[in-house]
């Protein structure tokens, strides 16, 4: 199968297209790195687009799609969006449409496993209206609504259409309502992994409809095909680096237990200075180590803060090996790719649930393996197990109240 699955941010890319390496090798590319590279069985673009406003973001998506040439045309077309709607999400989907000659589109944000459902057309977080709950107030939110529908319609020029779960849930019905969409956006209910199930392997007898969700969509296309993603393990050794970069409180707490286990770590400080001796010695040991941002950088200055890092992390790699390097944070992760001169990423696979795990190719030739997070994800003893202390899929888990630890992408 050739498929093409554009993102708005890098975790976000590599989160789902990890789920589709049972379909081929699975490249990664972004703004500034290497050519799209037409010929590769599974492509991701991300087009670091969450954050422009919604005209920018449209522009930024209909140029990837005019790079693939033929290529839009054929195969899977995905469209990898937030579980939470968050950035411009009808105004990309608009351009990617316009841009590719395709009519018509799936849409379903859902990812039950991770508590976002749809039901009544309403985006839910582990059962209360999005807009209710913290994610409401993130800056990249759509305002004050839940209705998916209206959401998604904002920069769209077609028609959007419900699907309700009754239609989702009853194959023939939702056969011919998909046979019937010529033109415009159908927003699809669903609250379990077996209704995104039965929306990817109808889909399929669609194969010009492109296809726009979360991870969780990923998930069921990747099953439809017969290509599910098999868990892989982490590299071994114990050179493992984590790069801390999300204001996320979850992130926070990561951090904080990582301290607390006394585990070798830095933060970087508004300089960009910071004194990497004792991380450098500890992978010199073989033992893990972090590198992080400052316990008081703000949301405001996430961007800055990130590109720091980045370059920080990036200069202590040039002089010091790692078996491992755990990114937390789209912002971070493109930034530490940039600054190390990155030409693309190979995705390897799902070492657990939210996580990807990819070879970053190197301009020097090397390949650095590297673990992908969206700073929101995991509980708080996560980047303890992916530097080695805990076991990965314990710490990967939903919490005690079986909720999901807040992945948004």
């Amino acid at each position: 199968m050739v498929a093409t699955l554009i993102a708005d941010d890098l975790t976000g890319a590599c989160d789902a297209g990890a789920l589709l390496v049972g379909c081929g090798p699975v490249r990664v590319v972004w703004p500034g790195a290497g050519a799209p590279a037409g010929d590769a069985r599974v492509l991701v673009i991300d087009t670091e687009s969450r954050s422009l406003d919604a005209a920018a973001a449209a522009a930024r998506v209909a140029a990837a799609v005019r790079d693939l040439g033929a290529r839009a045309a054929r195969g899977l077309l995905f469209k990898k969006i937030d579980s939470t709607l968050r950035g411009p999400v009808g105004a990309e989907l608009e351009a990617l449409l316009a841009a590719s000659g395709r009519g018509a589109a799936l849409l379903c944000p859902a990812f039950p496993g991770q508590g976002r459902t749809v039901r009544g057309g309403a985006l839910r977080i582990h059962g209360r209206l999005a807009h209710e709950t913290a994610v409401g107030r993130d800056p990249g939110y759509p305002g004050a609504t839940s209705d998916v529908a209206e959401i998604a319609g904002r920069g769209l020029a077609r028609p959007v259409a419900r699907l309700p779960l009754a239609v989702v849930r009853e194959p023939d019905a939702l056969q011919r309502a998909l046979a019937a969409l010529e033109t415009g956006v159908a927003v699809a209910d669903a609250e379990t992994d077996a209704d995104l199930d039965g929306l990817a392997a109808t889909a399929a007898r669609r194969p010009d409809l492109v296809l726009v969700g979360s991870a969780g969509l990923a998930r069921a296309v990747a099953a439809a095909q017969g290509s599910a993603a098999p868990r892989i393990p982490l590299p071994a050794g114990g050179a493992r680096l984590a790069v801390a970069g999300s204001v996320h409180p979850a992130t926070r707490k990561q951090i904080a237990a990582l301290e607390r286990a006394g585990v070798a770590g830095i933060r970087v400080d508004r300089a960009g200075e910071a004194d990497a001796r004792v991380v450098r010695a500890a992978l010199a040991d073989g033992r893990p180590a972090f590198i992080a941002t400052p316990e008081a950088a703000a949301e405001r200055d996430a961007g800055e803060a990130a590109r720091r890092l980045g370059r920080a992390a990036a200069r202590l790699l040039h002089r010091a090996l790692a078996d491992l390097v755990v990114v937390t944070g789209g912002d971070s992760a493109i930034a530490l790719l940039r600054a190390l001169g990155a030409t693309d990423l190979a995705l390897r696979g799902v070492p657990a649930d939210g996580l990807a795990l990819a070879d970053a190719r190197l301009g020097d030739g090397r390949a650095l393996p590297l673990v992908t997070k969206a700073g929101g994800f995991g509980g708080p003893d996560l980047l303890l197990s992916l530097l080695g202390h805990l076991e990965l899929e314990h710490a990967a888990a939903p919490d005690a109240e079986g909720a999901p630890q807040g992945l948004q992408s």
